[in-house]
């Protein structure tokens, strides 16, 4: 298995967003990520043959992201399962800091999968139809904190202020967004006063510290690391904005061309990835250590066990599918103008075929979504 970090990767940039779906029209918040669109667009005609977005059976190329959403992946990388299961498949490993990124590279062929938040999925679904959902990865584990000393209570409070999301347009772009329009306030780029910035998470606690930031909307651990280092405080825990066990934060997604082109492939890397959701819910104590050890590689902070443990303890991982919690991502993005008309559905970005086949070897009952 090898293992690199894209050149691609940011620290602080002023990147756009996911795009939109073919046939949807692009509206108000939406014209800021037509900028994406076109580096899509040129990254794909770059990527050259349709060979390229095919890929090879004898390599997977995966993207991750340095997040405890993504536990799964740095568990299956870090105890030799994705080297074992795929095997002779080689595979390299991406670090991606956001879902944009992740979703760039997806769709120009430069990697092959990717485990990654529900917008930037659907996002490229609804684009290209490029993009297949083979696997949920994790429920729960997104916040949005405050600096402590930004005199922050309460919605109302956040008028001129500095939010950070690890990229305009991904999911936590789209849950900011939405709460900020609950409460009657809107981002400078809808022509509110709420600024919302890119950061990559690695450098929060330096910006918080140096007061160049008034908040975050993070996943785990940072939410929970943050406040631990005493420069903020959970405003919004974004769990409590959703249904038990609805607020979905990963999901492990392959290009179509690859899956068409290698499905034995495909096969053997959901079964990986089972494989690793089953160790890292019976042995949490072991899959924390390990995935400490793969953030800190990944660009992350090291963090104090007990801050992991913390975090730990707001996510689930599960392979099931959560399709409503994907359609209403979708509507979200609809109601803050990513979208200007609705999908009618997202749920056909699933694939679960290879899911199903592995859960049939294991003797475990087959997974569907309905619509």
């Amino acid at each position: 298995m090898s293992e690199a970090r894209p050149a691609c990767r940011r620290g602080t940039p002023t990147g756009y967003g996911d795009g939109v779906g073919s046939g949807a029209r692009v509206s108000g918040t939406a014209r800021l990520l037509t900028p994406l669109l076109a580096l899509v667009l040129v990254a794909s005609a770059c990527a050259g043959s349709e060979a390229r977005a095919r890929g090879r059976a004898d390599v997977l190329r995966l993207g991750v992201f340095p997040t405890l959403t993504h536990a799964p992946a740095h568990v299956g990388i870090g105890a030799g399962i994705f080297e074992e299961v795929l095997a002779p498949t080689r595979v390299e490993i991406r670090v991606f800091d956001s879902g944009t990124d992740a979703g760039v590279a997806l769709l120009s062929g430069s990697i092959d999968a990717s485990y990654m938040g529900p917008w930037p999925a659907i996002s490229l679904f609804l684009r290209s139809g490029g993009v297949a959902v083979i696997s949920e990865v994790t429920v729960g584990g997104a916040s949005l904190v405050t600096r402590s000393d930004a005199g922050i209570d309460g919605p109302e409070d956040l008028h001129g202020k500095r939010i950070a999301v690890p990229s305009v347009g991904n999911t936590q772009d789209i849950a900011l967004r939405n709460w900020l329009h609950d409460h009657g306030l809107e981002a400078t780029d809808e022509g509110g006063d709420v600024s919302i910035t890119e950061v990559a998470a690695a450098q929060l606690l330096e910006l918080f510290r140096a007061d160049r930031l008034d908040g975050a909307w993070v996943p785990e651990p940072y939410p929970t690391y943050l406040v631990d280092e005493g420069v903020a405080n959970v405003l919004v825990d974004e769990a409590d904005l959703w249904p038990p066990g609805g607020f979905l934060t990963a999901n492990l997604c392959v290009s179509t061309a690859y899956m068409e082109a290698h499905p034995d492939v495909v096969d053997r890397l959901v079964a990986a990835n089972v494989a690793a959701i089953r160790l890292t819910r019976s042995s949490p104590l072991r899959a924390q250590a390990i995935t400490a050890r793969r953030l800190v590689w990944a660009g992350a902070p090291a963090m104090d066990p007990a801050v992991l443990d913390e975090s730990w303890a707001r996510l689930s991982f599960s392979w099931e599918p959560v399709p409503a919690a994907m359609d209403q991502v979708a509507h979200d993005a609809y109601e803050v103008g990513v979208l200007e008309e609705e999908p009618a559905s997202v749920r056909a970005i699933y694939r679960l075929d290879p899911l199903n086949r592995v859960l049939d070897d294991e003797g475990l009952p087959p997974v569907e979504v309905s619509g």
